[in-house]
């Protein structure tokens, strides 16, 4: 994504503030704010918004609300590549007056066009939260999307946001919860399909930290995280991450010896009809094929599945899987067919 972030306010974290209920209802704001239309006048737009509002947090909702609605992903500019435009200038005073005038610039256009990248959408909502004398920031960072990025830091392309109420942090993602795109074959995205997803709502620091981790680590403070666990967390598929808990392994780096039996116990608020265990020596056939856009059952595969034995207990599903092969180097853990969590497995002698 485009890096025209130049600079990032250092504030240390006092955590999560666990004195605020992230989940609490604001469908009366909500309501509201789907009324409201940009007619070309952001700070009539955020007067609009916040009119009848009381506290920050309640400024924030209706703000974040408005810009997942109304804002898509703007997934041709982010399979182009283009890099953001330099300017020029000289002396402190003439820089930040041009900073001011080209993410100005760049505001207006979210706003006409109603489409963003990351940086689009944490810039917006800052900004508007500064017009409702609400503190917040941007946060720039890694994020982790691929199977194949455990063990590994992920990519640092991202921008969220934490809103600052009452010397807490508040942590949102306006990008990841407006919606989401597929990926085609050579790995470019697909048309942006709007779903909110209200994950990345007020998302408490060591949640957001299963796939996200800021470049400055003084947001971290009073978090479990860092680098090198942040590496280690396993693959959670982001459609899941509100629904589930994982209790064991917690690492996503399994050390294991032949033999070794792997004990998976994990909290999934859904029902899952059934469980399978793909590794890199043996595999189920994938069911589902996708053509033009469209996924495809092949009934022919039905018949070749292999399942997995598991308990539950009410919300808490477990199982064991023991490790025969020294050549084994993952394990995927499938919920109805579908790829969920994934494993690395390191053997040790």
């Amino acid at each position: 994504m485009n890096k025209y972030f130049l600079f990032l306010l250092l504030i240390i974290s006092n955590g999560y503030g666990q004195d605020l209920d992230y989940k609490m209802e604001f469908d009366s704001i909500d309501n509201y704010v789907k009324t409201i239309k940009y007619k070309g006048d952001l700070l009539k737009l955020v007067s609009d918004l916040t009119k009848n509002t009381k506290t920050d947090l309640e400024k924030s909702r209706a703000i974040y609300f408005w810009i997942t609605e109304n804002i898509a992903y703007d997934y041709k500019t982010f399979n182009k590549n283009k890099r953001s435009k330099s300017f020029k200038c000289k002396g402190k005073l003439d820089c930040d007056l041009k900073i001011i005038e080209w993410k100005n610039k760049i505001l207006t256009r979210v706003l006409d066009k109603k489409m963003a990248i990351c940086s689009g959408y944490s810039d917006l909502f800052k900004k508007m939260c500064e017009i409702a004398k609400v503190d917040c920031l941007v946060v720039e960072g890694y994020v982790k999307t691929e199977p194949n990025q455990i063990g590994k830091m992920g990519v640092l392309d991202h921008a969220w946001n934490a809103l600052i109420i009452d010397n807490k942090y508040y942590y949102l993602d306006l990008t990841w919860a407006s919606g989401s795109c597929s990926t085609d074959k050579k790995n470019r995205l697909n048309k942006f399909q709007k779903k909110r997803n209200e994950y990345y709502w007020l998302t408490p620091v060591d949640k957001l930290s299963r796939n996200h981790f800021p470049k400055d680590t003084l947001h971290l403070v009073n978090s479990k995280y860092n680098k090198e666990l942040f590496k280690k967390n396993p693959y959670i598929k982001n459609s899941i991450l509100p629904n589930i808990e994982i209790i064991s392994p917690d690492s996503g780096v399994i050390n294991a010896k032949i033999c070794d039996t792997v004990k998976i116990k994990f909290n999934y608020s859904k029902e899952i009809q059934s469980l399978q265990i793909n590794t890199n020596i043996k595999k189920n056939p994938k069911i589902y094929t996708i053509e033009n856009g469209v996924e495809i059952l092949n009934e022919k595969m039905i018949s070749k599945q292999k399942y997995i034995d598991f308990k539950k207990e009410k919300d808490t599903y477990y199982f064991e899987y023991i490790i025969e092969n020294n050549s084994t180097r993952y394990l995927e853990i499938l919920f109805d067919h579908r790829l969920a969590i994934k494993y690395l497995i390191k053997i040790t002698k």
